[in-house]
């Protein structure tokens, strides 16, 4: 298992550091955990590539999700087939559907 952290500052991003994401690749798969604003950029400067399988929203504050309907546009323009599935805390479905439907 390898853990990548791509953002671990506060809502607002610095020079020093993104908002939040955490990516952990194990047995083939990566999983994302929170999806800031930034994370695109962290993931190309990790070379983490875009390849993932599963994204874990915490929360739903900006600093969590706001790079989601970027990281979801660029896997469209890469001609993703694979499915990408989005875990929600409970009752917030309809929310990240609208979110991710920017694109």
């Amino acid at each position: 298992m390898q853990v990548t952290f791509l953002g671990t500052g506060g809502a607002v991003p610095t020079t020093r550091r993104n908002t939040s994401g955490l990516l952990v690749r194990r047995d083939g798969e990566r999983f994302l955990f929170d999806c800031g604003e930034g994370t695109q950029r962290q993931m190309m400067r990790f070379s983490t590539g875009f390849a993932v399988s599963h994204v874990f929203l915490t929360h739903l504050h900006g600093d969590h999700v706001l790079g989601l309907p970027g990281l979801c546009q660029t896997l469209d323009f890469n001609d993703r087939e694979e499915p990408l599935a989005i875990h929600t805390p409970p009752g917030t479905r309809r929310t990240v559907e609208n979110l991710v439907g920017v694109t």
